[in-house]
Parts: structure tokens; C-alpha cells; sequence
């Protein structure tokens, strides 16, 4: 019996001090933070994925002691709920052979049950509104670019007009901010299941591949969200209802933002078809989408295209 236990003690032991060197340099090290943003959550997947939750969760326990000692407790315990919670999502994920859309929808949900836990946290024990912070950052971040509008010539008239821009957007912040931090966490989470699919093959295990993004398909659904959203919106504005109002503008923003999947998708499928695109410019072009407008509303129009054309399943 206690030569059986030896593996999963020993890995624990292991992956836990690996887990506190990651830590420490994520800590310590400002460049290698985002990295180790990633990377925590793999051994916590790989106990789970080879002896169950049970040796996961002391791997945990053992790891954020160690943390406590080297870092602080207060960090350790931020690192081991959220970098815990996603690597047994994850874990789970590959072991019982989840479908893309489940495994994703458990990493998001990790991510948004810490995050929500964090910002609880943070507002209770140390008087900390996070909303208000990031509200106060973009009103910094505002003040910053106006100003290097105005020492670099730019006309009063085009000032005027993008402080009146700045102050809708602030307005309407504190409405979007929910569903900004929803689709976001699903962000990260895809691209930590990513990474983790990557870092997993190359140690030997066999896990299921995610759909390349040229095969996804968001349901036709979305667009009739779209179109509720625009007329919950306009009775939100015209009749004077605030909450129809935000509600309008955040179902709004989630409508566009899985058309705009879709069209991605779409263009993706239409790259890989006739130029036989690569993964480098690939990434370059979701980049792209997330910080120019213009391939936005570019990939928008695609993602509107696609869905009422069916083009990508007339050609399958």
C-alpha cells in the first residue's frame, strides 16, 4: 500500500515546488508574469488528469504552503485559488474527454468564480472598489491622450469631439463592465486551454484538440440577440428606462462580439482555403481585431455574411 502511494506523493511534491518557483518568479520577475500566467495551471491539470481531485487539491495545499513561506500569504492565497481552480478545470477537462464548448464554458466559469471572489474580497477586507479603479484609470487614461492630442496641434473643434467620445464610453463603462469582465475570462480561458493542449502533448499525454478556429460555428441566433439588442436600446433611450437601456447595450456588445467570431472564423476558413495562411498571421489578425475598429467591423460584416448565407456549409 505505501509503494503505491510513493507516485502521486512524490509528483505532488514535485509539481508543488514547481508551482512555487513559478510563483516566485511571476512574483519577482515583471517579464515572466504573463507567462507564468499560463503555466501555473499545468501541473494542477496533470495531477488531476493522472491520480484524481484528491492528490490535485494536496498539490495545491502543499504548493500554497510553500508559497506562504517564500512569498506571502496573502499572494499565495490569490495564486493557488485562481491558478488551482483553472488547472483542476482544465485537468477535469481532459481526463473525462470534454467537448470544446464545455471545457471552455468550465475554464470561463474558474476564472469569473475566483475573479468575482477576488473583487468581493478586495471590497470587503480592504475598501478596494475595483470598478471604481478601472473607472478612475480610464478617466487617467483619457486625461493622457487628450493631451497628447492637444501638444500635438490637434484643432479644438476635433478635441471637443473626442472629450464628448471619452465621456459617452465613461458613461457607459460602469453598464459594460460585467459583461466586458465575462468575455474577457472566456478570452483567457481559451487561450490558457491552448497553451496548456501545447505544453501536454509535448510531455507525452494524449488530449483532445480544440477545433481550429475556421470551423466554428456560432448559432444564427445571435443575430436575432442582435436585433433585440438595437430595439431594446432604442425603447431604453426613448422611454426613459435605464435598466432596458443597459441591458440593450450589453447584450449589444455580446451579439457583436459572436457575429464577429464568426466572421473571424469565416475569414480564417476563406485564408486557410485559397492562401494557406499560417499561425503567425493568423494571431496577427485576431490582434487586429481587438485593437483596430476597422477589422472589428470588418469581421462583423463577415461574421453577418456567413451566418445568413451559410456559405461555409453550402461548401463543406
Amino acid at each position: 500500500m505505501e509503494h503505491r502511494n510513493i507516485t502521486p506523493m512524490t509528483t505532488a511534491g514535485c509539481f508543488a515546488a514547481i508551482m512555487v518557483v513559478l510563483a516566485v518568479l511571476s512574483t519577482y520577475v515583471p517579464f515572466f508574469s504573463m507567462i507564468g500566467f499560463f503555466i501555473m495551471p499545468i501541473p494542477m491539470a496533470i495531477m488531476y488528469m493522472k491520480f484524481g481531485i484528491r492528490q490535485a487539491i494536496l498539490t495545491g495545499v502543499a504548493a500554497g504552503l510553500l508559497m506562504s513561506i517564500t512569498i506571502s500569504p496573502l499572494e499565495a492565497v490569490v495564486q493557488i485559488l485562481m491558478f488551482g481552480t483553472v488547472g483542476i478545470a482544465i485537468g477535469a477537462g481532459f481526463r473525462y474527454e470534454w467537448s470544446p464548448v464545455k471545457m471552455l464554458f468550465g475554464v470561463t466559469a474558474a476564472f469569473i468564480v475566483t475573479g468575482t471572489l477576488f473583487i468581493g474580497a478586495a471590497y470587503v477586507f480592504m475598501d478596494v472598489n475595483v470598478f471604481t479603479a478601472m473607472q478612475d484609470m480610464f478617466s487617467e487614461m483619457t486625461n493622457e491622450i487628450i493631451a497628447q492630442y492637444e501638444a500635438g496641434g490637434m484643432s479644438e473643434v476635433q478635441i471637443a469631439e473626442n472629450k464628448q467620445q471619452f465621456k459617452q464610453v465613461q458613461q457607459l463603462l460602469p453598464s459594460l463592465l460585467p459583461l466586458l469582465f465575462c468575455l474577457a475570462t472566456a478570452i483567457v480561458g481559451y487561450l490558457n486551454i491552448k497553451v496548456s493542449q501545447v505544453i501536454l502533448r509535448r510531455l507525452g499525454f494524449s488530449v483532445q484538440p480544440f477545433l481550429p478556429i475556421r470551423s466554428w460555428e456560432i448559432p444564427r441566433c445571435m443575430i436575432y440577440l442582435y436585433i433585440l439588442a438595437i430595439v431594446m436600446n432604442y425603447w431604453g433611450t426613448s422611454r426613459d428606462l435605464e435598466w432596458l437601456h443597459i441591458m440593450g447595450i450589453n447584450l449589444y456588445q455580446m451579439a457583436f462580439f459572436f457575429i464577429s467570431i464568426e466572421g473571424i472564423a469565416f475569414l480564417f476558413y476563406l485564408l486557410d482555403r485559397h492562401f494557406h495562411v499560417g499561425n503567425g498571421l493568423q494571431a496577427l489578425f485576431l490582434i487586429s481585431f481587438f485593437v483596430m475598429p476597422v477589422f472589428s467591423y470588418a469581421a462583423f460584416m463577415a461574421g453577418l455574411f456567413d451566418m445568413l448565407a451559410n456559405y461555409r456549409k453550402k461548401r463543406a
